[in-house]
């Protein structure tokens, strides 16, 4: 094979270059798709705890639905979704290492079945974006009952994490009378909530009535 005259060769040399030009951009292109984009990684259920501010009832973890859930979560070899975790800073050896972020269902099945949980890792959050993540994707999901849901904000207002009722309406985007539904739901003394067999079937529509007909007999 002759070898390329001068000019041969620059053509092709120019023409490469080109290519690796057009490359280079569709590169930065795609590059924006990833622009935020958290690492996700398996991780051992056991070095994952829940949120502080969680307050799943454990008759969740009882339900057909659940069942359901964590065949599923058997038969894929794991969760598909991920659920989404923090860091715990200055975590002791052998300890938790990770708080849940959201996905408190899908951690316990992985746990339950003894295999690793598929999770974002969230690096840098703070603790009042951690609870408007969780009460979100909890209430999107339904996976909180209007009791759960009232208890969950009762401890967000008790521990200062946000100052008013007002003020977590507009954080969590939920109407200021649901919250206070949910609330006077989670404020019902014991017996009141075992008469219904589980706290997942107090529902908002009931929190008026019961409130009402507690305080003229408690």
């Amino acid at each position: 094979m002759s070898p390329k005259t001068g000019p041969g060769s620059v053509l092709a040399f120019m023409a490469d270059q080109s290519e690796v030009h057009r490359e280079v951009v569709r590169l930065r292109e795609r590059r924006g798709e990833f622009d935020g984009a958290q690492a996700t990684r398996r991780i051992d259920p056991k070095l994952i705890k829940a949120s502080g501010w969680a307050n799943q009832d454990m008759s969740h973890f009882k339900t057909e639905a659940f069942t359901s859930l964590k065949e599923e979560i058997a038969s894929a070899g794991g969760n598909v979704q991920p659920i989404k975790v923090r860091p715990i800073q200055g975590a002791a050896a052998g300890s938790p290492s990770f708080e849940i972020v959201f996905g408190h269902r899908r951690h316990q099945a992985c746990l339950e079945l003894g295999i690793p949980v598929l999770a974002l890792v969230q690096l840098d959050m703070k603790d009042a974006d951690l609870f408007v993540e969780m009460e979100r994707e909890n209430r999107e999901r339904a996976d909180l009952s209007a009791r759960e849901q009232g208890v969950l904000y009762m401890r967000a207002l008790e521990q200062g994490l946000i100052p008013s009722a007002k003020q977590l309406a507009a954080a969590i985007d939920r109407d200021l009378g649901n919250i206070g539904k949910a609330m006077a739901l989670a404020k019902l003394p014991g017996e009141v909530v075992r008469a219904f067999g589980s706290p997942l079937n107090l529902q908002f529509r009931w929190a008026t009535p019961l409130k009402d007909a507690h305080q003229r007999d408690p």
